[in-house]
C-alpha cells in the first residue's frame, strides 16, 4: 500500500513537470499548470476531491451494514437511505439560484449539514439495529441530504467561475477527473475501515458502520476547513461571485 502511495505520488509529480515543460516550450499541455494559479480554481478541485472520498464509499458501507448485518432486503437496504437522496433533490433546487448571492458560504454550510449528518447517523446505527435502525437513521440521513445537495454542483460553479474561456474544457475535464478519483479512494478506504473494523471486533456490524462513517465525517471535515479557508480567502481579497446574467439582459441583445 506504502509502496503504491509512494508511486502515484512520483508519477503526478512527473506528469506535472511535463506540463510545466510543455508550457513553458510554447505547446498545448493536456492539463495546463497555470490553472493552479486561477482564482478559487485550485481550491475548488481540492474540495470536490476530498467531499466525493467521504461522500462516494459510504453507500457502500451502508449497503454492506443493512444487508449483511441486519438482514435487509437489497430494496429495504436502498429506501433506508433514501432520505438523503431526498435531502439532496430538495436542497439542490434552492441551491442553484443562491450561488451568486452567497458564493462560497453555500458550500461551507452544505459541508457543514454533511459532516453532522454523518456523524450523527454514525452514533445512532451503533446503538439501534434491527427494523429501527432504518427509521433512526432517516433524520440524520436527511440533514446529510440537505448539505449535499449545496456542495457538488455550487462546488463546481465557484470552481469555474474564473477560469479563462480557452481553458473551461480542460479545467472541467481535471475537476470531472478529481472527483472520480475521489470516489474510487473513499470506496475502497472506507469499505477498508469496515472490514477491518468487523475483523477486529468478531463481526461487530454496528461497531464498523459506526466507524466507517464517522471517518466519512472526518473526511467532510477537512473538506469545510478547505472551503472555510478558501471563503476567508475570498473576503480578505474582495472577491465575490460572478453574477447571474439576468435573461433580459440577453434579450436586448439579439
Amino acid at each position: 500500500m506504502v509502496v503504491a502511495v509512494g508511486v502515484a505520488v512520483l508519477l503526478l509529480a512527473t506528469f506535472a513537470w511535463w506540463e510545466a515543460r510543455t508550457v513553458r516550450r510554447g505547446r498545448q499541455p493536456l492539463v495546463d499548470p497555470r490553472l493552479a494559479h486561477t482564482s478559487g480554481y485550485a481550491a475548488g478541485l481540492g474540495i470536490g476531491l476530498v467531499y466525493f472520498i467521504g461522500f462516494t464509499g459510504i453507500w457502500l458501507v451502508f449497503a454492506l451494514f443493512f444487508q449483511t448485518g441486519l438482514g435487509y432486503s437489497p430494496l429495504r437496504s436502498g429506501l433506508a437511505v433514501t432520505p438523503f437522496a431526498l435531502g439532496v433533490a430538495a436542497s439542490a433546487v434552492l441551491a442553484g439560484r443562491l450561488v451568486p448571492r452567497l458564493g462560497r458560504w453555500l458550500t461551507v454550510f452544505g459541508l457543514a449539514a454533511v459532516t453532522v449528518g454523518l456523524a450523527a447517523a454514525a452514533l445512532v446505527l451503533r446503538h439501534v439495529g434491527g427494523d429501527a435502525a432504518a427509521w433512526a437513521a432517516a433524520g440524520p440521513l436527511l440533514v446529510g441530504g440537505l448539505g449535499g445537495g449545496m456542495v457538488t454542483s455550487p462546488n463546481i460553479t465557484l470552481t469555474l467561475e474564473s477560469v479563462p474561456v480557452r481553458m473551461a474544457g480542460v479545467a472541467g475535464g481535471a475537476l470531472q477527473t478529481a472527483q472520480r478519483i475521489g470516489s474510487a479512494i473513499g470506496t475502497a478506504t472506507l469499505a477498508g475501515v469496515f472490514y477491518a473494523v468487523l475483523a477486529s471486533t468478531g463481526r461487530d456490524y454496528p461497531a464498523a458502520v459506526s466507524v466507517a462513517l464517522l471517518c466519512a465525517s472526518g473526511v467532510m471535515l477537512l473538506a469545510l476547513l478547505l472551503a472555510v479557508v478558501e471563503l476567508v480567502r475570498r473576503r480578505s481579497r474582495g472577491e465575490q461571485p460572478a453574477p447571474t446574467p439576468h435573461p433580459e439582459h440577453h434579450l436586448h441583445h439579439i
